[in-house]
């Protein structure tokens, strides 16, 4: 990777205080021009490289993707189905989100303002589609945009209701529960969800993903 412009490097400070602020103050108390105060830049600066709050969910969410997505290839991520590669990667998602007190707030705020709403909405209609192709699931367009809406809608509520502390079990069972919902209502059959979750399990269980963080 070549040296970073002035620009670049701003930019990456800036990123650096809002991520910051987030996990001390949480999504909705932190303004832009606290962020650009805490990153020692001008307001005008600041929206130039982050235009809204907003911007900022976009570009935090996709780094922590793709940083999950990065530690899971160290461990042979490509000889698993999406199926498997999903399971793996969520577990390890809400592992993160849900495990440290600021996290979990912040994430919870972020998802009752639907803030990330179309980008997992996009995201993961294409993720169904490989299940579906790769079981042969028999699901029909306009079977399928509502079985996306149902999921996206069921899954809001439980996320929600687990953050406000109005479903209680260890984050672990909470993302398995999530994940065997989902693929039941797709129709993946029963003894690869099985599977696919016991290996999934002794998979996280094996493997140390700390270093894996979204605001830290």
């Amino acid at each position: 990777m070549g040296k970073m412009t002035k620009g670049e490097m701003t930019k990456e400070k800036i990123l650096t205080s809002a991520k910051a602020l987030f996990y001390d103050r949480g999504y909705e108390a932190t303004t832009i021009q606290q962020i650009a105060s805490h990153s020692g830049t001008t307001l005008g600066s600041m929206t130039y490289h982050f235009a809204t709050k907003a911007t900022f969910i976009e570009r935090i969410f996709g780094d922590f993707f793709k940083n999950i997505s990065a530690a899971l290839r160290e461990e042979q991520f490509e000889r698993w189905n999406s199926f498997e590669q999903h399971f793996r990667l969520t577990l390890v998602y809400y592992q993160n989100l849900l495990s440290d007190p600021k996290t979990k707030r912040f994430y919870y705020e972020v998802f009752k303002n639907d803030v990330l709403a179309l980008t997992l909405h996009h995201n993961i209609s294409q993720l169904y589609l490989n299940f579906i192709e790769e079981y042969g699931l028999r699901i029909r367009p306009v079977e399928f945009e509502a079985l996306i809406t149902a999921d996206f809608g069921a899954r809001r509520e439980c996320i929600l209701s687990y953050c406000e502390n109005r479903m209680t079990m260890p984050v672990e069972d909470f993302a398995i529960f999530l994940l065997t919902n989902t693929a039941r209502m797709l129709g993946i059959p029963e003894r690869e969800i099985y599977k696919v979750s016991y290996q999934s399990i002794l998979f996280f269980r094996a493997n140390d993903f700390s270093g894996v963080q979204l605001l830290k």
